[in-house]
């Protein structure tokens, strides 16, 4: 079977990790598979050396010209490649590869990767949605919430999968003392909500003066968020480290990790800080992620999106009960097992082999 997988970059971000996943099971298993991405940015994540990558990038300077000719590349690394079945994610790109592939017979299956009530947020890639989401052969959604978005036609033709977790990078948990950190990571980008986190710790740091809140990442809002944190807080008690590709030993020993997004899809942060035995806290934010992941007061905590006081309280309660957050974090590592590479792997490349198959 030859598999192509068409993306935006292979930079650091959740659809680009899932891809990195699923081409090491799938090379595992034999499968002759390349990945072609829009934009030409640096590969974040390691891939095997049997997997070529083509990064198109710019092709003019005239903004509608210069997509229409790195699709037009799309499709003649397709039709050079031909490939039995695209992957296509994050959303935005299927919805350019579906027209592209007009023609070919090759067929394609969509990931949408967020909230389809808000992305795409272009109102023009919104309308494209809408009339070349029933020419593709297949989808997988993360949440069922996230289905229930589409017209029955689609979800006939669709999965819900969870995204899949290489045991193999994953720290053993942390079993010591933790320090007094409070932890985010993510793209410092508006989707993300750090400012919610930001005065949520300012809050908790009134009468928790010990802890230090770390978020990690980059992105356009970064100068803002330090703004923000030097407005509300000492110096002394937060830091914006960056980005790592050391994250998770990084993070492994804080005392918490929060993820405080107005809107997600299935956030693979998440997973990783539960899976290392973190106690988490996570807004209850739409499609449904978090909620899929996490059972309130069992192995996390739940909080309302954009609630500064409910965000704030949460923290205390794990701060202020070391038993309390043993008992999260050993019931978070749990989602090892229910995510495991192999096996949340080998689902999608059935549905893949199963679309395939029918067209």
């Amino acid at each position: 079977m030859k598999i192509s997988i068409v993306t935006r970059h292979m930079k650091a971000g959740g659809s680009e990790r899932v891809i990195a996943e699923l081409v090491q099971y799938m090379v595992k298993k034999d499968i002759e598979c390349n990945i072609i991405t829009i934009d030409d940015k640096e590969i974040f994540y390691e891939l095997p050396p049997q997997v070529q990558v083509h990064p198109i990038g710019k092709q003019s300077n005239n903004h509608f010209l210069d997509k229409i000719l790195r699709y037009k590349k799309v499709r003649k690394y397709l039709l050079s490649f031909k490939p039995d079945i695209v992957l296509s994610l994050p959303e935005e790109i299927g919805i350019y590869v579906i027209p592209t592939l007009i023609g070919t017979r090759i067929p394609i299956v969509v990931s949408e990767r967020n909230n389809p009530w808000v992305m795409p947020w272009k109102r023009e890639t919104r309308l494209m949605r809408k009339i070349f989401y029933p020419f593709a052969d297949g989808f997988i959604f993360q949440t069922q919430l996230a289905a229930s978005f589409f017209s029955e036609n689609i979800r006939r033709k669709s999965v819900v999968l969870p995204n899949p977790l290489d045991q193999g990078r994953i720290p053993e948990a942390f079993r010591g003392e933790r320090k007094k950190e409070i932890v985010g990571a993510g793209r410092l980008e508006p989707q993300k909500n750090f400012s919610l986190l930001i005065k949520a710790f300012a809050k908790f740091y009134n009468t928790h003066q010990d802890y230090k809140l770390v978020i990690y990442g980059d992105g356009t809002l970064r100068s803002q968020l330090e703004s923000l944190a030097h407005s509300l807080l000492p110096e002394k008690a937060f830091s914006f480290p960056g980005r790592t590709k050391q994250l998770l030993e990084k993070i492994k020993d804080a005392s918490m990790f929060v993820l405080s997004s107005d809107f997600e899809g299935m956030p693979n942060v998440l997973i990783e800080a539960m899976a290392v035995g973190l106690p988490v806290i996570a807004t209850n934010c739409p499609s449904g992620g978090p909620a899929e992941l996490i059972k309130h007061g069992k192995n996390g905590l739940l909080v309302p999106v954009n609630d500064v006081d409910a965000m704030a309280t949460a923290m205390g309660k794990i701060a202020d009960d070391e038993s309390f957050a043993r008992v999260l974090g050993k019931n978070a590592e749990k989602i090892k097992c229910k995510l495991d590479s192999e096996i949340v792997s080998e689902k999608w490349l059935d549905f893949l082999r199963k679309v395939a198959n029918k067209s």
